[in-house]
C-alpha cells in the first residue's frame, strides 16, 4: 500500500535526513532534496558532480567538518525558509555500483546524521538513524576503522602507508567544502 506523502519509499521523501549507498545511491534520495553530502572518506574517485541533480547544493564531506555541515543546512534552511532536505551519501567504491560494504563512509555518514541531529534535525529515516547509530558506538575508532577496513587495506596495499596517512589527514579538515550551491530549479 503506497502511502500518500511518500510515494517511492527508495526515496526517504518523507524523512528530512536521507542516507543511501552510492551514485544510484544518491539519484534514490537526492532527486528531492535540496543539499547532497558526499561521503566518501578514502576519495579515490571526483565526486560526481554533473551526474547529481543539478538544483541540489552538493558538500563534499570531512569528518572534522561534521559541525560546520550543520550549520550550512541550518543557514540553507533559514534562506529557504523551509524544511530543506538532506541527502547524506556514502560513497563507496566503485561509486557507480559499489561493491561491498564501505564501512568508512557509512561512519561517515553517520557523523554527518549525528551533527545534524545535534543542531536538531533529527526526522531521520531509518537508514540515517542506522548510520548515527553505528557511529555513535564507534566515534572513537573512526580512524582504525578507516584503515581497517577493506577500502583502507587495499589503499595501503596498492599505494603504501603514506596514502592512509594522507586519507587521515584530508578526513580531519575541518573546512567546509561546497563543490555547488543550491538553486531552485526552473
Amino acid at each position: 500500500m503506497t502511502q500518500p506523502h511518500d510515494e517511492n519509499p527508495d526515496a526517504q521523501e518523507r524523512y528530512q535526513v536521507r542516507v543511501d549507498v552510492g551514485l544510484d545511491g544518491a539519484r534514490r534520495i537526492g532527486e528531492t532534496a535540496h543539499l547532497v553530502v558526499w561521503c566518501d572518506a578514502i576519495a579515490t574517485e571526483d565526486v560526481p558532480l554533473n551526474a547529481l541533480p543539478p538544483h541540489v547544493e552538493v558538500i563534499d564531506a570531512r569528518l572534522g567538518a561534521a559541525s560546520a555541515i550543520a550549520q550550512r543546512l541550518l543557514e540553507l534552511q533559514a534562506a529557504r525558509g523551509e524544511r530543506t532536505m538532506v541527502a547524506v551519501v556514502a560513497a563507496g567504491a566503485p561509486i557507480e555500483t559499489p561493491d561491498g560494504f564501505p564501512v568508512e563512509d557509512i561512519l561517515l555518514a553517520g557523523a554527518i546524521v549525528d551533527a545534524l541531529g545535534t543542531v536538531g534535525i533529527d526526522a531521520t529515516s531509518p537508514e540515517a538513524a542506522a548510520s548515527a547509530a553505528a557511529y555513535s558506538g564507534l566515534r572513537g575508532a573512526v580512524g582504525h576503522m578507516l584503515t581497517a577496513s577493506v577500502a583502507g587495506r587495499r589503499l595501503a596495499a596498492h599505494e603504501g602507508p603514506d596514502a592512509v596517512r594522507a586519507v587521515r589527514a584530508r578526513l580531519d579538515e575541518q573546512s567546509l567544502h561546497i563543490l555547488r550551491e543550491f538553486s531552485i530549479p526552473s
